[in-house]
């Protein structure tokens, strides 16, 4: 593939970044920004395609990371309830905040939606037809919607990320262990203030859970509802790249005979991966008919060219996305030149391929993020002054030849 003109797509992505980010603002899940960004992606995705709709669903904007807070308040009542005696309580509700960190974190279920008001978005997808029979089709993806700021990767970074983190974890831990002492030296109740008992363990733990919850009211804030981002890296990048690619095909007069390309701009993606879920549940059948081979590759915040990731474990490890998906995009990835892209696990959090290889639908993704987290990631610092020509290049390519590399030789 000669990579001549590569320059105007690079550019096709900023552009069009810019003046949705200017246009729109931030785009919460189901928030006004999300809609008016929508029209957009409509109409650029409609001047590529060969056909566009959108896909709507609800989803709540804030249950996914209200998991933080929520822990945050029942450790900080489980902490005063063993004060005054109360073990067995405080016991039951460490559980509870654990089973809510793995359900959702963990495995991103929606264990905290029912407690929240659903709202209107909606998937845009186009299709590009294959010139002849489809036999391949190969879904391209990226997320439309912006993340709220997290207040301590904005003002402190890593350190203060990790600060919070390491905090939760050993709260979680001097709390069950407290809990576990109490219950067998005084039983499930003993309505006694700790510091007038004589039980020097006790009085130890109920030492160290006081000196947590600072730290426990500090992770109340750790996600300002009030403060969305414009989110032009993560992920817009995904988006309009996915439709230059498209675009760099149909401009070339590049028709692909047995392959159908699916360009999937899923919302919904910072609320715990909604919309790829709805997408990927919605289309399954299709999408793992054995006469089309079929493959998603997820395309997530393209900034950090010395970060580039091929994420094969994916859901904070508990998900694997297709061996032979992520072999496909390292290939490609030599293929233009990079031999520097890495293949792993993603550090914390999950991609939208996630939501694809959960329903049996072969998956990867390709990020290019400083993972330690970088400081523009969810935070207010990520707008589209800061978006990277040479990332974007290089993702562009890397996932056009993946496209034709798909198209020529499968997986």
């Amino acid at each position: 593939m000669s990579f001549s003109d590569v320059g105007q797509y690079t550019q096709y992505v900023i552009e069009r970044i810019t003046e949705v980010t200017e246009k729109c603002g931030p785009r919460p899940a189901c928030s006004e920004g999300d809609k008016k960004a929508r029209k957009f992606f409509l109409k650029d995705t409609k001047e590529i395609c060969d056909e566009t709709w959108t896909e709507d669903f609800k989803c709540s904007d804030k249950a996914f990371m209200s998991w933080v807070s929520v822990g945050a308040v029942l450790m900080i009542t489980a902490a005063i309830l063993f004060l005054f005696g109360m073990p067995v309580i405080s016991l039951a509700l460490t559980l509870i905040t654990v089973f809510f960190i793995v359900s959702e974190f963990f495995f991103y279920k929606k264990t905290l939606d029912v407690f929240f008001k659903k709202k209107d978005t909606a998937n845009v997808i186009g299709k590009i037809k294959s010139s002849g029979e489809t036999k391949k089709r190969i879904i391209l993806c990226g997320h439309t919607d912006s993340a709220f700021e997290w207040t301590y990767t904005y003002y402190g970074g890593r350190p203060a990320v990790a600060t919070i983190i390491v905090s939760a974890v050993l709260s979680i831990v001097i709390s069950l262990a407290g809990c576990i002492t109490a219950l067998v030296s005084d039983g499930l109740l003993n309505l006694t203030f700790v510091f007038s008992q004589s039980n020097i363990a006790v009085t130890v733990f109920a030492i160290l859970m006081l000196c947590m919850i600072p730290f426990l009211i500090a992770a109340l804030f750790f996600c300002n509802f009030k403060k969305p981002v414009t989110g032009a890296n993560d992920n817009m990048t995904g988006c309009y790249i996915s439709l230059a690619v498209a675009k760099y095909l149909k401009d070339n007069n590049i028709n692909l005979e047995n392959t159908e390309i699916i360009i999937s701009l899923v919302g919904g993606e910072e609320c715990g991966l909604r919309g790829s879920k709805d997408f990927a549940k919605r289309h399954k059948e299709e999408f793992t008919d054995k006469n089309i081979e079929t493959i998603a590759v997820a395309i997530d915040t393209v900034h950090d060219i010395d970060f580039m990731k091929i994420i094969l474990g994916d859901m904070n490890g508990t998900v694997k996305n297709d061996k032979r998906v992520a072999d496909l995009i390292k290939t490609s990835a030599h293929n233009v030149g990079f031999d520097n892209v890495d293949m792993g696990t993603i550090d914390l959090g999950s991609t939208d391929a996630a939501a694809f290889s959960q329903e049996g639908i072969p998956a990867a993704s390709f990020v290019a993020m400083d993972p330690t987290p970088a400081r523009y990631y969810h935070t207010r610092l990520d707008t589209a002054d800061i978006l990277d020509e040479e990332a974007i290049t290089a993702g562009f390519k890397i996932a056009l030849e993946t496209v034709l590399q798909f198209d020529k030789n499968g997986i």
